[in-house]
């Protein structure tokens, strides 16, 4: 079978790897400078890799802005252009895909995988994103985890994952969540729970803010009642859950880590995306 590789990071790379062991053909593009095995082909234009793929994979996420998420990439490479240079009956997996890139392979004749609707996939992604965290978080700070206040915003699946990870530390964990069944699930996992008014009153006590909501939740107002030199962690996708140049301003540390997996565990990550794509091929043969 023929895969396309077309862009991402070191995730991109070591599935191709991992690919090519599994006896399949493999071809890139927009990973120019990327360091790949010398049988891996860097085709020399878009339609090279892609004529006669089985298979193209995109990564997680898929685009930014319409452009695709090509970090390795020598040039930029709109996502209209690569969905008009697909052939009809392909195979297009990616995550993350856009409404309008969505309806544009579909309308092409593409079938259509997004990892980040595989609740498997999902599911295993954040623990591995939630992994990541942690690291950051202990590499960055001078402080233990332990006895240290950690305010988790959201509870979603990294925020639950992160909370299992953080409280068999001795971290004192808060989750901020607007509903109240993410809050009692929170309290029934050993943590404490607070609806978001209720923050700037606990805020002297966190040493870390780690933020998993792609909205603004926490604003300047609330960032003043922060401690100094509190560590904010920002994993959700734009705008974030807070201003980082205001937040810095006030003399506190952010980091951002968007694509943690592709950072802290490419291998990992490499081989979560081999495995559900390669199911996906099965189920289709089946």
């Amino acid at each position: 079978m023929k895969f396309a590789v077309i862009g991402g990071d070191r995730r991109s790379v070591l599935l191709c790897r991992l690919l090519a062991q599994d006896g399949h053909r493999v071809h890139t593009y927009a990973l120019e400078r990327a360091e790949l095995p010398e049988e891996i082909p860097k085709a020399g234009c878009l339609e090279g890799a892609l004529y006669g793929a089985d298979c193209v994979v995109l990564p997680v996420p898929a685009e930014r802005g319409g452009l695709l998420n090509a970090p390795g990439a020598a040039f930029p490479c709109r996502m209209e252009e690569l969905l008009a240079a697909l052939w009809p009956g392909q195979l297009l997996c990616g995550g993350l895909f856009s409404r309008e890139s969505r309806l544009g392979a579909e309308r092409g004749g593409l079938r259509v995988l997004d990892l980040m609707e595989s609740p498997g996939f999902v599911t295993m992604n954040a623990a591995v994103t939630a992994e990541g965290a942690l690291g950051l978080l202990l590499q960055e700070s001078e402080r233990t985890l332990f006895g240290s206040g950690v305010l988790l915003c959201g509870w979603g699946r990294i925020a639950r994952q992160l909370a299992a990870r953080l409280t068999p530390l001795g971290a004192g964990v808060t989750v901020a969540a607007r509903r109240a069944e993410q809050r009692a699930e929170a309290r029934a996992l050993g943590c404490r729970a607070a609806d978001y008014p209720e923050l700037p009153e606990l805020a002297g006590g966190f040493d870390y803010v780690v933020n998993t909501v792609p909205a603004r939740v926490l604003d300047e107002a609330l960032l003043c009642c922060l401690r100094e030199g509190a560590l904010l962690l920002e994993l959700a996708s734009p705008p974030g859950g807070f201003d980082r140049t205001a937040a810095e301003q006030m003399g506190l540390r952010t980091l951002a880590a968007p694509g943690l997996p592709g950072r802290s565990a490419p291998l990992t990550a490499a081989e979560l995306m081999c495995g559900e794509i390669l199911q996906a091929l099965d189920r289709e043969e089946a």
